[in-house]
């Protein structure tokens, strides 16, 4: 199975160590709950990087790499948005029972777990345990980004 993120260089280092989850609230989880944001495909990690950008979008960076990370096969849990409360994807502001069960997630010794989108609906992020991913081989391929999807301004 891959996973997909788009990341900065000169963080790829700690990609796989969920330290922005250590320092803020995030929709799945809470301050002090590290935590790996990922995609089920290269064109939703796109998506959610241009949308969860503090500027106009008017493309990346070239500083920006897409990372492809490829984990074990096998079952991972999925959360359905329709298994949410109301209000689980408004903007501005986190659920707090979403941020429950990305805490719960990061407790357990589950490897990886699929969250509904709020930037594309019907599409799935990775959720990735960054307290499990060294009982795995997990590998990363590092691509450039599509120059047509730069700004180079």
């Amino acid at each position: 199975m891959f996973a997909y993120r788009v990341e900065k260089k000169k963080y790829l280092a700690t990609i796989l160590d969920g330290i922005p989850g250590e320092k803020s609230d995030f929709r799945w989880n809470t301050k002090g709950n590290p935590i790996i944001y990922a995609s089920a495909t290269r064109s939703l990690a796109l998506h959610e990087k241009s949308g969860n950008m503090s500027k106009p979008f008017h493309g990346l960076h070239p500083s920006f790499m897409m990372v492809e990370i490829e984990l074990p096969d096998g079952y991972y849990n999925k959360v359905q948005p329709e298994n949410l409360p109301f209000g689980w994807d408004d903007l501005g502001a986190y659920h707090p029972e979403t941020q429950k069960i990305g805490n719960k997630f990061i407790a357990s010794d589950q490897l990886a777990l699929y969250v509904p989108s709020t930037i594309v609906k019907g599409e799935f992020n990775v959720l990735i345990n960054p307290r499990r991913v060294k009982d795995y081989d997990i590998k990363m391929n590092v691509e450039e980004i599509n120059e047509r999807l730069q700004d180079l301004r």
